[in-house]
């Protein structure tokens, strides 16, 4: 009994051992799996952490990225001057427009460019004209609507895209209205200016279903208000694409002559009737077009002064003009500039350039610059002028009465002769009034301190109203034929050619 009941403790003890090691053991195990699992609770959330900070970084990315795609967009399609759409953005909201047009809509275009603007850069320079562009595209857009969209083309060119148009006459007074917005002066950090626009105006789908095309017929009418002498619009028609299709052609050759320079100067002489002599020659350049004939200049001038091959026209006969005044040397010589070269200053330097170069006086140099100029330019041509005479030159007014210059503005231009076209007065006038208007206006112009002549004289009874009045100095056909440079100073004024004379 004794030994079964010490068996029994001592199995009752290694029971107990046993329990006691397996509990510890339990235990150990317990803590170590508790550490496992707060190391792995820490992993994860290291992971978790990691993975937040890898989030983060891919939506920073994805929003540089974004920002760079919308950066690269708006470079794409939007004009960094004045914020306005680009050309790609124009042709893609136009194409998209003419997709979704409804049969009773229409829209129109406008193509829009300031006028003489090549001109207001050379004098300015381009960060004041930056400055204007962007007063120019605030005005256009205070003067259009929610139905419009603009953008800028480049340069000084806008183009108007306007929508949901069910009666065209309201478009037209739309086109009206924006014309008559620039009226109005702008006031600069450089100055207060007047700026006009022309507007050339197409309407889809009456002119054209095309984009690209709608385009085209706008710029053809924009040319077309050029033409007609700017500050003004013009709308696309089927009689404009065919005389645009002449133009271009004409163009072309216009390039090929001036490459191949096949023009050529004649000049007219400037006669005193009271003495019966001349020491004034005008300047005549004229387009040798073979089996076509010899063309006078406004046949082709106005189309080069459009297209801007004014300045290599002229440029090529800046030395042919210095070069044949030494075969002529007593005489003066009248060169008429366009708006264009007359303001340019590039023009003008080559020009200073070129008679300091070939030795010629620059005193027989008379520069003429028609009144339209002066007019539309005032305070520039008043600059130019003050330039010019500094140099040396003379300066005339050309085609007096044509632009509306009053006396008072023609006194205070710094040129010392003025020209009228005779047939100016005489379409305006009977004959009995036309000769006392010749006498009021001589008698005003001598007044004011400046020589007066009369242009375009073809029969002698216009060259009788122009003694009659006292005036001296005359040109025109009546006269004869265009002299060569080898002509000139060996010129008689022939009475049996002019009797009036005698």
């Amino acid at each position: 009994m004794d030994t079964f009941l010490y068996i029994t403790i001592v199995m009752l003890t290694l029971i107990a051992v046993f329990l006691f090691f397996s509990r510890n053991k339990i235990l150990r195990e317990k803590k170590l799996a508790e550490r496992k699992l707060v190391s792995t609770l820490n992993d994860l959330e290291n992971v978790y952490s990691e993975i937040n900070t890898t989030q983060e970084e891919l939506n920073m990315k994805y929003r540089e990225i974004k920002a760079s795609e919308d950066k690269i967009k708006k470079l794409a399609y939007e004009d960094s001057l004045t914020g306005l759409p680009n050309k790609a953005a124009f042709n893609e909201m136009l194409v998209q427009t003419l997709e979704t047009l409804r049969k009773e809509e229409a829209v129109g275009i406008m193509y829009i460019d300031l006028d003489d603007f090549k001109q207001l850069d050379d004098m300015w320079g381009h960060a004041n004209c930056d400055e204007l562009i962007l007063d120019v595209s605030h005005r256009l857009r205070q003067n259009l609507d929610e139905n419009d969209y603009i953008a800028r083309l480049g340069g000084d060119e806008f183009i108007v895209l306007s929508q949901n148009i069910i009666d065209v006459e309201k478009f037209g007074e739309k086109v009206r209205r924006i014309g008559n917005a620039f009226r109005f002066p702008f006031v600069t950090s450089f100055g207060q200016l007047v700026i006009t626009i022309s507007i050339g105006a197409t309407v889809a789908p009456r002119d054209g279903t095309k984009a690209e095309n709608l385009i085209k017929n706008a710029a053809m009418a924009l040319f077309e208000a050029k033409h007609l002498g700017k500050n003004t619009y013009c709308y696309y028609s089927e009689e404009l694409a065919v005389r645009e299709l002449g133009n271009i052609e004409l163009q072309s050759d216009l390039t090929n002559a001036i490459k191949n320079d096949s023009f050529v100067l004649k000049y007219t002489p400037m006669l005193d009737l009271k003495d019966k002599k001349f020491d004034v020659v005008r300047m005549k350049l004229l387009w040798d077009r073979g089996d076509g004939g010899l063309w006078q200049s406004n046949k082709f001038v106005s189309l080069a002064e459009a297209t801007g091959q004014i300045f290599s026209l002229a440029e090529n006969s800046l030395s042919k003009i210095c070069e044949e005044m030494k075969i002529f040397p007593s005489k003066k010589v009248i060169i008429p500039l366009t708006k264009r070269l007359f303001l340019n200053y590039e023009f003008r330097k080559k020009l200073y350039e070129k008679i300091e170069e070939t030795n010629t006086e620059v005193s027989r140099f008379i520069i003429e610059v028609d009144e339209g100029t002066l007019t539309s330019e005032f305070t520039d041509s008043s600059f130019v002028m003050e330039e010019m005479i500094e140099k040396g030159f003379t300066l005339r007014v050309g085609r007096f009465g044509r632009g509306g210059m009053s006396m008072e503005v023609l006194r205070d231009l710094p040129a010392s002769q003025v020209s009228i076209p005779i047939d100016r007065i005489l379409e305006n006038h009977e004959e009995g009034e036309s000769l006392e208007y010749i006498s009021l206006i001589s008698s005003v112009v001598n007044k004011l301190g400046k020589e007066l002549s009369f242009t375009d004289i073809s029969d002698p009874v216009e060259e009788d109203m122009v003694i009659k009045s006292g005036v001296k100095l005359v040109e025109g056909e009546l006269y004869g034929p265009l002299l060569a440079a080898d002509e000139v100073e060996n010129f008689n004024v022939d009475s049996a050619l002019y009797p009036s004379l005698m």
